[in-house]
């Protein structure tokens, strides 16, 4: 269970929630000192940190803004002027305080994404900083051989279809905090973890020019076409194979008698 309050700490319980982690502050812990794994996790803590504190700055100006304008409300126009004129700098400020706020969670995102593209597959072991291997010791046969690039799954290679098409964007949820994968009428839906699987291999990236309230278009790299040709071609083998088993596994058609030759008076049954 996330321990952190979405609607205050939005920066830790995203961390926490991608990384099904209790505590965001230990995040570098486990991890050498130096390691490129606990330099990418400090960066990811304090980002998670700066959105948090622009989270803050913003709900307080907010705050004040409503202050202003609730005896407004209630009809009490007595102080409209004042408010009037408070309101006109306090609507500027949030304003930048909601660009900043944008910005931090950008970068937590592009910082959460160094992390998890750093993290060791299963069963390997994670490097360190202070003992690094002799290459020249090392047998041939390892020096080079490389691990094989993985293969999209069925539900990504449609993910990176409807990506393909461009018809795909990162934004932010409407009803509670957090961000979403969204599609155009019509399409597949993309789940986020399905994204952020597929931008931890290096398929996919988003344009973070954009906001994520108006959405960032998600493209492929080119090791993200290169993946869905390879996946295709694969698929397209794969049917092919199967067409052929059909055909092989068939009943063979009903022997027939050869025709009679020629002058010849075919035999009449008794």
């Amino acid at each position: 269970m996330n321990p952190y309050d979405a609607s205050t700490r939005p920066g830790s319980h995203l961390v926490a929630e991608t990384l099904a982690i209790p505590d965001v502050s230990t995040l570098s812990a486990p991890h050498p000192p130096g390691a490129p794994l606990e330099q990418a996790a400090t960066r990811a803590m304090e980002a998670a940190q700066e959105l948090d504190a622009w989270h803050a700055h913003v709900t307080d100006e907010a705050q004040e803004a409503l202050s202003l304008l609730e005896p407004l409300g209630r009809g009490e126009l007595g102080g409209a002027r004042v408010s009037y004129a408070l309101l006109r700098s306090a609507v500027p400020k949030l304003g930048d305080l909601l660009a900043q706020q944008d910005r931090a969670y950008d970068q937590l995102l592009k910082s959460l994404s160094a992390y998890q593209r750093l993290l060791p597959r299963a069963g390997a072991a994670e490097p360190s900083a202070a003992v690094t291997p002799d290459k020249s010791q090392l047998a041939p046969t390892l020096r080079s051989t490389s691990p094989p690039e993985p293969q999209p799954s069925r539900i990504q290679l449609s993910a990176l279809e409807e990506i393909r098409r461009g018809r795909v964007r990162l934004k932010e949820r409407v009803v509670r905090s957090g961000i979403r994968v969204a599609t155009e009428p019509g399409s597949r839906r993309i789940a986020l973890s399905t994204f952020l699987a597929m931008q931890e291999a290096g398929w996919v990236d988003c344009d973070t020019s954009a906001t994520l309230h108006f959405g960032q278009r998600i493209s492929l790299t080119e090791r993200g076409e290169e993946a869905f040709r390879a996946a295709c071609a694969t698929e397209l083998r794969l049917t092919a194979a199967l067409h052929r088993g059909a055909r092989d596994t068939s009943p063979p058609p009903p022997a027939t008698s050869p025709p009679p030759l020629p002058g010849t008076k075919p035999r009449r049954s008794r």
